[in-house]
Parts: C-alpha cells; structure tokens; sequence
C-alpha cells in the first residue's frame, strides 16, 4: 500500500511538472504567423494558399499584415513585426542585407520572361512613339523608387538612347494610368495588371514588351522573405508555412483558370483583366534559380543600387 502511495504521488509531481512545461513553453503550432503583403497582384500566392485552404492543411494560422511599399515589408521584418513576406521587390531587400547582415532568407523568387512579361511600355493609342529611339525628348513615367528608374535607364544607354534627352517621372501606381491619359507623361514604363486595365480600355498600346526581360531572361525582380530570426525559433512552423506558399505557386501554374477566377476577390479589376492579365509566377523554394538572383544583384551593383558586390549563396532558405 506504501508503494502505491509512493507512485501516485511520483505520477502526481510528474503530470504538476508537465503542465508547467507546457505553459512555459508554448508549442510552436500555436503561434500565429504574420504574413507581410501588398494589395497588389503579385501578392496572389497568399490568395491563393488562403482561398485554397493550404495554411488550415498544414495546421498554420495566419494574420495578415498590409503594407504599401517593400521599403515598409523589409523594414517591418527586420524589426520583427512580421515573420515572412510574400512577395518584395529584391532590390531593398538585397540592399539590407549588405548593411545588415543574416536578417532574411528567400524562399521565392520570380520567374518574369519574355514569354510572361509582367512589365511593359506602354503609350496613349495612336501615338507616334513606336520604338525606343522615339522615347528621346518625351517624358517617361516609372515606378517610385530609383532602381526602376535606374534598370530602364540602364537598358535604354544599351540600346543606344541618349537618356539625357528624356525625363523620368516617378508616379504611384493609381496615378499612372491618368497622367497617361491627360498626357503629363508620353510613355509609362508599367507593371501588371497597370498593363493590361489600360490595355484593356482601348485607350492604350503596348509599344515595347518587357524591359526586365530583355535585361535578364528569367529575371528575379520579385522575391519572397523569411526572417532568419523566426526560422530559428520556429523551424517546423517554418517550414509549414512554406510548404503552403509552394503549393500555390504550383496551383498558379498548373490551374490557371481556376486561379483567375478568385482574383476578383483579392484584387479590384474587371473580368477582361482578369481574363488577360500576365501573373507574376513565382518559383517553389526548391526551385529557386539562384544564378538569375545572383545575375540580378550583380547588376543591381553595376547600376550603383548596390554599394558592395554581394554573393547572394547564403540567402535562401534551406530547411
């Protein structure tokens, strides 16, 4: 009978000792992740992976956190207010990371060719601008930020413009469409779906096709983000929360009808749009093209957006 007493009380201090841990320490399936984008169409692999119930099949709960710029996603996961973005422009990110180092990891990059070019210039329909040669003398709308800037002049001082006699307009993207239209600018150097609702109207055409493209075949312009810090506290989760990104990068390729159909939802354009518009395919993290990430940081470094020549081999994620 003492025995017993002796075992019961052991099992008791044994169950008092795991419940302590187990609120101490809580376990990393509960924790919440947050999900940093833009409400933009490139950020389709969060819709994709939310509408499809991908998070729920890897027992991962999200919370999205929305931004306006990839300056405000990078800043943001480097503070640690989000633990992963799901689409960024490279060029701050690869900025960060040869100020501060081992902040971030990719685990996505896109895929922008000539055969799904997500940029484009367009002009106002009947224009008399119909190649580069033409763009000498007019007014150029582009991205905010100077790396967009800085790549189309780029390109155009390789074709043989004299980029001197042009001038470059940085314009928000709600305001490029109009300033198209009125005439503030000849030209706009545009992004999907930017491209294809002024397309689409019947206001505009495209003049020349896509100026990443023709820089860089399979060029990474768009990356996905993991901050370093989270995959060190939470590797499993991690790794979950990829895995529910892959599986809609995949589920973009391969269903392509079915991915048009819940853009609407995300993203405010019309059927047509939605009909025509070119996606911005970003890769599986296994399927990263990391010579095309390190073609494009050395160019970032020939242009002077990067002040060091980075090797880019130690930031993808590997789990």
């Amino acid at each position: 009978m003492k025995n017993i007493k002796i075992l019961i009380i052991v099992l008791i201090g044994i169950l008092i000792i795991g419940g302590l841990f187990y609120y101490a320490y809580p376990r990393e399936e509960a924790k919440t992740v947050k999900v940093g984008y833009l409400p933009l169409l490139a950020s389709l692999p969060l819709y994709v992976a939310q509408e499809n119930g991908y998070f729920d099949e890897q027992n991962v709960k999200i919370e999205t956190v929305q931004l306006q710029s990839s300056n405000q996603l990078i800043d943001a996961l480097v503070r640690g207010d989000i633990d992963i973005i799901v689409e960024s422009a490279a060029a701050p990110a690869l900025i960060v990371e040869t100020i501060d180092k081992n902040k971030l990891k990719i685990f996505s990059a896109s895929d922008i060719t000539q055969e799904t070019p997500f940029d484009a210039l367009i002009v106002k329909k009947g224009s008399s601008i119909k190649e580069l040669k033409d763009l000498e003398n007019k007014k150029i709308g582009v991205f905010p930020g100077s790396t967009a800037t800085n790549l189309l002049k780029k390109y155009l001082q390789e074709n043989g413009i004299d980029i001197s006699k042009i001038e470059f307009i940085q314009t928000v993207p709600a305001n490029q469409v109009p300033a198209l239209y009125s005439g503030s600018i000849d030209v706009l150097h545009s992004y999907e779906p930017t491209t294809t609702i002024a397309i689409e109207s019947g206001n505009a055409e495209r003049m020349y096709g896509s100026i990443y493209a023709m820089q860089l075949n399979h060029n990474p312009q768009g990356i996905a983000l993991i901050s370093t810090k989270f995959i060190n506290e939470n590797p499993s989760l991690a790794k979950k929360t990829i895995k529910a990104f892959d599986k809609a990068s995949e589920f973009i390729v391969e269903e392509d009808s079915a991915t048009r159909v819940l853009i609407p939802k995300y993203v405010q354009i019309n059927e047509n749009v939605t009909k025509k518009v070119i996606f911005l395919y970003m890769s599986k993290s296994d399927e990263i093209n990391k010579k095309a990430v390190q073609d494009y940081a050395d160019m970032l470094y020939n242009i002077g957006e990067l002040k060091t020549k980075m090797d880019v081999s130690g930031l993808f994620y590997t789990d």
